[in-house]
């Protein structure tokens, strides 16, 4: 769907929503509201309806990014009957226990925002936080929302992860990154929970122990993680960027190694056939 919206408006309809927005038929108005950030209003069968933005969004990116989202609610087939307002939580959120509505829409947004045309760009070279910044200021996007759009193209082994009051909330891994984060508690050998305390952390990737962020399991003595952690005090959040650079797995620990494993098993000679059980 996101590719058939810019194909039909063209790649920098990120850059036009309101005129967008006006061509599909949505007004769009903004009042002083607390109790959401934007809602979509229409009368089911009617191909118009009204889009309300709060104005109590500080920021520039975040209202774009609610714009694009309340868009998604409208222009997505299976939430044509969804007409409920958005809260804080709900808007650049891709945590797994959001709603799958709202997940998608936050997908549609990040995507009509900065398009593949745009995110090729920064696919050569390894993530960094300096790309992440540059994705935004091309877009007029969040820092948050160009790392969900980064991890979700890159080839390197990188992973966005958001935690608010010390705990890790969701994370968006690259394809190839092949590893778990562990929700919960923030590890104290991070430089996430460094950022929660006030100190001072690197401003470029450094290592920290790869246990910090992974579960144990799997991972070779002493394995690494390279770790920028950015402080967003006014979502009392932290945003931290990962990368695995070098091996981290111990394979030669895995009990199911294929050098222990029988040729004959995978023949009709095989001695151990499984029960019926």
């Amino acid at each position: 769907m996101a590719g058939s919206f810019l194909r039909r408006f063209g790649q920098d309809a990120g850059m036009r929503l309101q005129e967008v927005a006006g061509e599909i038929g949505l007004d769009v108005i903004y009042r002083q509201v607390k109790s959401y950030e934007g809602a979509l209003l229409r009368i089911r069968g009617v191909p118009r309806g009204t889009i309300v933005i709060s104005l109590g969004i500080r920021e520039e990116s975040r209202q774009k990014f609610t714009l694009a989202h309340e868009i998604a609610h409208f222009v997505l087939p299976d939430q044509q009957d969804l007409s409920a307002p958005c809260v804080k939580d709900s808007i650049e959120n891709w945590d797994s226990e959001l709603t799958r509505p709202e997940v998608d829409a936050n997908r549609f947004a990040a995507q009509i925002l900065m398009p593949g045309s745009v995110i090729a760009e920064y696919l050569s070279s390894e993530p960094s936080f300096e790309s992440l910044r540059s994705i935004a200021s091309h877009c007029g996007t969040s820092l948050t929302a160009s790392g969900f759009q980064l991890m979700a193209s890159t080839s390197f082994r990188a992973c966005l992860v958001w935690s608010q009051t010390e705990r890790v909330r969701w994370y968006k891994a690259s394809e190839d990154f092949v590893r778990w984060v562990r929700k919960g508690h923030v590890s104290e050998s991070s430089f996430a929970f460094d950022c929660f305390h006030g100190k001072k952390v690197p401003d470029r990737l450094e290592p920290v122990p790869a246990s910090a962020w992974l579960f144990e399991r799997g991972l070779k003595e002493g394995a690494k993680i390279w770790e920028q952690s950015v402080a967003l005090p006014g979502y009392s959040a932290v945003l931290s960027l990962l990368i695995i650079r070098e091996a981290i797995e111990a394979w030669d620990d895995h009990p199911d190694s294929l050098d222990e494993l029988d040729p004959r098993e995978f023949t009709l000679n095989r001695k151990n056939w499984p029960s019926k059980r």
